[in-house]
């Protein structure tokens, strides 16, 4: 007899795609980080390819092995090279980048209509593919894809759109102003070009008017996709007229993923519950449809090749309709590679197929490598395939050991993890049952606990219920650096409340298609359906509720930044050390029979892996170094460090577009934030909420200034506290962005000027500090605060007269005088000429080194004897690259350029930082 001794889980030649992959991948990245010119790539990938193969005819495993790798290495840089230089002279984001189109003047673009218009609330996006282009009097050849915005602003304009009846195929000629993504030139703000182009569009637009488009015809249309397309319309209306709108906006995410019409509460809730993901069509969602096409629990030998045939082509007819996103082409190639593996060859390794679908995807696009969705899909299926699903089977030995000639030793490991698996696993009445039957009788030491389930017959539900706590966990654990990379949070409470969201995200998606079905059949039945998925919608929204209050529950984290980030990377290596080491467990051995009789070396008697480790100290010593690795990997990521007060006065003036945000930083570490950012909609009858507005934007409901470039900046410092927040008056783009900031950090003290009684915008602002408990101040001019040696003086507003109507508009902002040693600096908010005249005509000590100029630098501020009396050497212009107001004005900006004053923008500039030691200034841009 001799130990039993299998391959090792992750050798080459059981799961070789993780290896190629690995190798792919290191291409790709050698690419995107030094962008070597495609003939050197090409040139290595062939010399690398040739080696391989000359050294697999030969004996060298090893050697070839690692030629064969390095060729795949060359070859991912050569494709990601070909893809990077792949775009042509008539792409549009060349010929925007050639400025053959400029954003500031409209151009006619003819093209075809790649989908039907998609609705959104308010608002339809047309995805366009472009035929040609007519700039001025010259028409230029054009190609690529944009998506282009329409606000209808009244019922008119709606039955205009309506008229047009547009559909996929559709041609159509339309005017309107191209553009990039608009970018926020701060640390940690995200590229939203890459976005745009990793989503298939080159440039986006607004369309002013449905007039400006004109029908001009029809293309040739794939009569499938248009049936798929119409599909996906015809669900949509049908869960409008089925549910109400709050159920029907999370069923249309969820079903085909259109979540422009997501309640903002309800996806804050799944975002704080870490499980928002439920809303994005996934390898969960995928996966309940192949469940319910399959029959369920029926085993893969009973399903036949037609059967699985039909499953793969409804699913991948399922992932073209929603939009192939890499999340749903990674589960719907998976679930193929898992059905069609066995039925032609041999069941797949779960770990290579999960490597085999990143293959292909990667192979076919190289830039999905930078992709958040892709990185989180396939980490977490890889961590179910690695740590989840090993770490159940060896639970599963263990609970159902009993002696037989392969396995005549009891399980090897701490008497708690034994009980835990005999609980589990151990199906004690079948035991009993084998022992009346077999001449031979013993009875075996197994846990109380597993006889008394397996007599109530629980054992499957509780079995249930850990595997989905195992494979949760090793999600959350696996995913948390992407979380707390891109999106700041960490939801330890997650591992629980993802295994409900699990279950009840299938409850809701298979009895809402339930409930649209049944309806045309039975409506009582229907109802009753309904009744199910409101309850299971309201059970997912509110999960979090009760746990909301706990400390540690969830929360946002800082991020690195720069080459810093590498910590994430690096949280891997110990993630690895704990897959081998539960790959190196083997709790039970296994024993097989040798022929003695033989004269072959390799019939020795060999330990098992467990044995040749069997020394409990070097297992022992093993798991403490993994253990204090890993804790070690989650402080780092969880808490990075935080700037260290430089004994400086320091003011970044943030890239918010059109808005103000200022982080005033003092010289021991105190901050104060000074106004939020924000975005200016229409409102219902399609004014705009100012009235100097003329054009519309492109808007996104997924976006958030206050939550993706405000708090996103003080997280990339290291920071998650602002021991201040002011907001200078209630208008949109400067108080907006404040209530993300408010829910986001710990906030010490909230600040206004004037507290308006009935203003929506601060009414949002109001409502989310009162949650967290933050107090809640107003000042008026007059007052005078010091911190850290920085003396604060405010200037305006006066206090609102008692009894009169309060407000809070531009001629309302909070002004306020930094004064820092000899240095000082005005931030006058957005107010006006009359506010101007009255604090010149007050006789208040305006004088200011650096002013942030009023309201954006419009025709209506920044008056002669304003400018006159505060008399800076500096100015910053807090304002978008291209603003819609047509801010800052011309006359505006030379008042200032013929006093000599040093002007910022920041759009232009980037992000605009101050620092001084109260006697030199130094001023710096994010934009060099």
């Amino acid at each position: 007899m001799s130990h039993a001794r299998s391959p090792s889980t992750f050798s080459p030649q059981r799961q070789p795609f993780l290896y190629l992959t690995a190798a792919l991948v290191a291409g790709i990245l050698v690419d995107r980080c030094s962008e070597p010119t495609p003939l050197i790539v090409a040139a290595f990938a062939v010399v690398a390819v040739i080696a391989s193969i000359k050294l697999m005819l030969g004996k060298k495993e090893a050697t070839a092995t690692v030629a064969l790798l390095l060729s795949f290495v060359f070859i991912g840089a050569l494709l990601s090279s070909a893809e990077r230089t792949s775009t042509t002279a008539s792409r549009l984001e060349t010929l925007y980048e050639s400025k053959v189109i400029s954003a500031d003047d409209p151009v006619e673009l003819t093209g075809t209509l790649a989908a039907p218009p998609e609705p959104a609330v308010g608002a339809y996006y047309l995805d366009v593919d472009a035929e040609s282009l007519r700039v001025g009097d010259e028409v230029v050849l054009a190609t690529g894809r944009s998506r282009l915005m329409l606000s209808p602003a009244d019922d008119e304009a709606q039955s205009e759109f309506a008229r047009l009846a547009l559909d996929y195929g559709s041609r159509i000629r339309v005017l309107v102003r191209l553009e990039r993504a608009r970018q926020y030139a701060n640390p940690g703000s995200p590229d939203f070009n890459d976005f745009l182009e990793r989503q298939g569009y080159d440039l986006k637009g607004v369309i002013k008017s449905p007039l400006l488009i004109e029908r001009i015809g029809d293309d040739r249309a794939s009569r499938p996709l248009a049936i798929l397309y119409h599909l996906r319309l015809r669900t949509m209306d049908a869960l409008d007229s089925r549910f109400n709108r709050r159920v029907a906006g999370t069923l249309k995410a969820m079903l085909v993923g259109n979540r422009y019409f997501l309640e903002p509460a309800a996806s804050e809730r799944l975002r704080e519950a870490s499980t928002f993901h439920t809303l994005s069509i996934s390898g969960m969602h995928i996966s309940i449809i192949a469940w319910a096409l399959l029959g369920g629990h029926s085993t893969l030998k009973r399903r036949k090749a037609a059967r699985v045939i039909v499953c793969l082509g409804v699913l991948w007819a399922y992932a073209i309709m929603v939009g192939l996103a890499p999340p749903v082409t990674r589960a719907t190639a998976m679930i193929t590679i898992g059905l069609m593996g066995p039925m032609l060859f041999r069941r797949s390794a779960s770990i290579n197929t999960v490597a085999l679908a990143a293959f292909i995807m990667l192979a076919l696009k190289p830039a999905l490598v930078a992709d958040p969705g892709f990185q989180l899909s396939f980490i977490a299926v890889a961590a179910i395939a690695a740590l989840a699903l090993p770490l159940a089977e060896k639970l599963r030995r263990v609970g159902e050991w009993r002696p037989t000639s392969h396995t005549p030793h009891p399980p090897s490991c701490h008497r708690v993890v034994r009980y835990l698996a005999e609980s589990l696993f151990w199906d004690d009445r079948a035991f009993d049952e084998e022992m009346r039957r077999s001449p031979i009788r013993y009875r075996l030491n197994k846990a109380g606990a597993a006889r008394e389930l397996s007599r109530l017959r629980v054992q499957g539900v509780l079995r249930g219920a850990a595997l989905l706590l195992i494979t949760s966990a090793a999600i959350q654990l696996s995913t948390l650096p992407l979380m707390a990379l891109y999106f700041n949070r960490v939801a330890p409470i997650g591992v629980l409340l993802n295994v409900v969201a699990g279950l009840l995200t299938g409850v809701l998606m298979l009895t809402a298609l339930g409930a649209i079905a049944v309806g045309t059949v039975s409506e009582l039945i229907a109802a009753q359906l309904e009744r199910v998925v409101n309850a299971a919608h309201y059970l997912l929204v509110n999960a979090i509720a009760p746990f909301a209050e706990i400390p540690l529950a969830t929360f946002r984290v800082a991020h690195y930044e720069s080459w810093h980030a590498i910590i994430y990377a690096l949280y891997f290596v110990p993630l690895a050390m704990l897959v081998v080491l539960i790959d190196r467990w083997q709790p039970v051995d296994r024993v097989a029979t040798v022929d003695r009789t033989r004269k072959n070396p390799k019939a020795r008697r060999r330990l098992s892996r467990s044995n040749v480790a069997a020394s409990p100290r070097l297992r022992i010593a093993a798991s403490l170094l993994c253990a204090l690795a890993m804790t070690s990997a989650l402080a780092a990521v969880i808490r990075p460090p935080s700037d260290q007060p430089s004994g400086k006065f320091t003011i970044h003036f943030l890239d918010v577009g059109q808005g103000d945000a200022a982080l005033v930083v003092f010289p021991k570490g105190k901050t104060m934030l000074v106004d939020g950012g924000g975005e200016l909609y229409f409102n219902q009858r399609g004014a705009w909420t100012e009235a100097e507005e003329s054009e519309s934007i492109f808007r996104d409901s997924a976006f958030s200034i206050g939550e993706a470039v405000v708090s996103r900046f003080i997280w990339s410092l290291g920071r998650t506290r602002v021991d201040y927040v002011l907001a200078t008056h209630a208008h949109a783009d400067h108080i907006g962005g404040l209530s993300d900031v408010v829910r986001n950090l710990d906030v010490g003290q909230a600040i206004v000027g004037h507290a308006p009684a009935t203003d929506q915008e601060y009414d949002q602002f109001a409502k989310a500090v009162d949650r967290r408990g933050i107090r809640l101040s107003a000042v008026s001019a007059g007052e005078h605060f010091q911190i850290d040696g920085v003396s604060i003086e405010v200037l305006w507003p006066p206090p609102p007269a008692y009894g009169s109507q309060v407000a809070s508009g531009n001629n309302d902002s909070v002004v306020l005088r930094f004064v820092c040693g000899s240095v000082s600096i005005l931030l006058a908010g957005d107010i006006e000429q009359a506010a101007e005249d009255s604090l010149v005509a007050s006789g208040a000590d305006l004088r200011a080194d650096l002013l942030k100029v009023p309201h954006h630098g419009s025709r209506t501020s920044s008056t002669e004897a304003f400018i006159n009396a505060v008399n800076p050497r500096y100015a910053v212009i807090s304002v978008g690259e291209r603003s819609r107001f047509d801010h800052p004005h011309r006359a505006v900006v030379n008042r200032y350029l013929t006093r000599n004053v040093k002007l910022y923008q920041t759009g232009h500039d980037g992000m605009v930082t101050l620092e001084t030691d109260g006697s030199t200034l130094d001023i710096r841009t994010h934009r060099k």
